[in-house]
């Protein structure tokens, strides 16, 4: 791709902003901008360029001021870097408010003037704070010579980048609502209107003929949601970057499939139907009620053989280092369990009609592990339904829970190889229910939370609201959201309180074994060791949160326009 960056650096002083001016000017004959779109250009470059030099003289400051002009993709972009201890914060100007005829000069309202004009001129701009160094972004597009006043989102010619999944609601539908996957990145959540526009989307049709094309099929629109919708698109990384260095990009794929396999089988959702017409006789009351039979029929030969049970777990440890091979067994059943927890999930949502794009398997925690991709149910409009998509897995685990309950009890005292075998994996089942019953973590029994109570980010925002709490109690900050309803903060406190409580519990059961062991096995009681690790861990602790809040404040981005 053509590199089309020029930067230039100028003193911060008066008599150079007409260089800038004539820069940008030759730059936009160079890329063929029309002179009224050069002019809207250079007025704001030299706008903004005035108000910086006069800053900087009003606290002395002299260093030079970074321009940077990058064309691509129709596109011209400008940015201004400067030193952050320039007093120029776009993103804290007060709104320019408009005179009326009876305004004097004297009372005009000139510190405010420049960023209006920027903004009536320019299509999108942008303030980022980056370190040390300030950066104001103008973006302008381009338009066809006689509509440079068309709304910018018009001269847009969109692409979304490879590897998307459209998941439609209602695939019967004449124009159904969607959800959008990017794997790994996050999914978006669309209306019909929205629905129509990324299925027409293919990087040569504008958004001024995606606006006509949705005006015949579907009504009229504004053009704020195209804008809306291409900036959710931008902010998700869903758009095709004309930046990317296909090589480089190339080459990162390649190292990420080699660290991380991940591997989906072919026609998934094909797979996942065959699995379902198998097993369509569970969705019922008695395929339920069998399910729940199976699973509890486990207490039967737990009773029946519970001093065996106890014995064999209690002597697991050394069983399995004297006899390392068993680990093998143990690791093949218990890929099948996730493998069938998984399909659980899939089959489930085929149920509801959903697809399942990808089921496969991927490298995780030093693991190979079983993956469906449900992401469909996102667009259930029952959200029962969308809770027993996530129940669909551990209804599986609980009955194989009894299976492997039953098989150990049948080698129960035999003293054959498969009795620790059976035992171990029963365990693993028993300890995967409880994490994924457990709703302060992010397993099943979350989303399961998620969906009922109707509230995202749940953990995330019940623990961000009483941090926010704590430290207006202390003085430190402010205690008050006006964005939380009065059911969500009762939730809030419910679920940040037990879910910290939660997290403090499966923290202090490591950290007290450790401290029992080294008690236990060091000369010295293992007080001093004890302490050098607890202390490491909480200096790694406390330096991630420390690195995170102070990328947060020297690396931000705000959206003037």
């Amino acid at each position: 791709m053509t590199d089309n960056r020029i930067s230039i650096s100028l003193p911060s002083d008066a008599r150079w902003m007409s260089f800038a001016q004539d820069s940008l000017q030759r730059y936009s004959e160079m890329i063929g901008y029309s002179q009224r779109l050069e002019k809207m250009c250079s007025s704001s470059v030299m706008e903004a360029c005035e108000e910086l030099v006069s800053k900087a003289a009003e606290v002395g400051i002299t260093d030079p001021i970074d321009l940077l002009f990058n064309y691509k993709g129709e596109t011209i972009v400008i940015d201004i870097a400067y030193n952050g201890r320039i007093p120029l914060n776009p993103h804290k100007t007060e709104e320019y408010e408009i005179p009326d005829a009876d305004t004097s000069l004297q009372e005009l309202d000139m510190d405010t003037l420049w960023l209006h004009m920027i903004k009536r001129r320019m299509d999108r701009v942008r303030f980022m704070v980056q370190g040390s160094r300030h950066v104001l972004r103008m973006v302008k597009y381009r338009r066809e010579e006689g509509k440079e006043k068309q709304a910018w989102i018009m001269s847009v010619k969109p692409e979304l980048r490879q590897g998307l999944i459209l998941h439609l609601a209602d695939e019967d539908a004449e124009h159904p609502a969607c959800t959008l996957q990017a794997t790994g990145m996050g999914v978006l959540k669309l209306g019909p209107s929205e629905t129509f526009i990324i299925q027409n989307i293919d990087g040569k049709t504008s958004f001024h003929d995606l606006y006509m094309a949705h005006i015949d099929a579907l009504g009229l629109t504004s053009p704020d949601m195209l804008a809306g919708l291409y900036e959710k698109l931008e902010a998700m990384g869903m758009l095709s970057n004309p930046d990317e260095d296909t090589k480089n990009t190339h080459l990162r794929r390649t190292l990420k499939k080699i660290i991380n396999p991940n591997i989906s089988i072919p026609n998934a959702d094909i797979v996942v139907v065959a699995v379902h017409d198998k097993t369509r006789f569970l969705y019922s009351f008695l395929g339920l009620a069998m399910l729940l039979a199976i699973g509890l029929s486990g207490i039967i030969p737990y009773l029946e053989h519970r001093a065996q049970f106890i014995h064999v777990i209690m002597n697991l440890e050394e069983t399995f280092l004297s006899t390392p091979i068993l680990i093998v067994p143990v690791y093949l059943l218990t890929l099948i369990h996730i493998c069938l927890h998984e399909l659980g999930h899939g089959v489930t949502c085929k149920h509801y009609g959903g697809n399942v794009p990808r089921l496969g398997i991927m490298f995780y925690l030093a693991s190979f592990i079983f993956y469906c991709d449900t992401t469909a149910a996102w667009n259930f409009p029952d959200k029962k339904h969308r809770i027993l998509v996530s129940l669909g897995g551990p209804l599986i685990s609980f009955s194989i829970m009894g299976i492997g309950l039953w098989a150990a009890g049948h080698y129960a005292g035999t003293g054959l190889i498969w009795e620790p075998v059976f035992v171990a994996f029963s365990l693993l089942n028993i300890f995967g229910l409880v994490m994924n019953f457990n709703p302060f973590i992010k397993m099943d029994a979350y989303y399961m939370l998620l969906d009922y109570t109707g509230i995202p980010n749940l953990r995330q925002r019940s623990f961000k609201f009483l941090e926010r709490k704590t430290l207006g109690w202390l003085g430190v900050g402010s205690d008050e959201d006006t964005k939380v309803t009065i059911k969500e903060r009762k939730i809030f406190w419910w679920y940040g309180t037990l879910g910290g409580f939660v997290t403090l519990v499966f923290l202090a059961i490591p950290i007290f074994r450790l401290n029992h062991l080294l008690s236990a096995e060091s000369v010295s009681e293992g007080r001093l060791l004890f302490a050098v690790l607890i202390g490491a861990l909480l200096i790694v602790r406390l330096s991630n949160i420390a690195y995170s809040k102070i990328k947060a404040v020297r690396y931000r981005e705000y959206k003037i326009q």
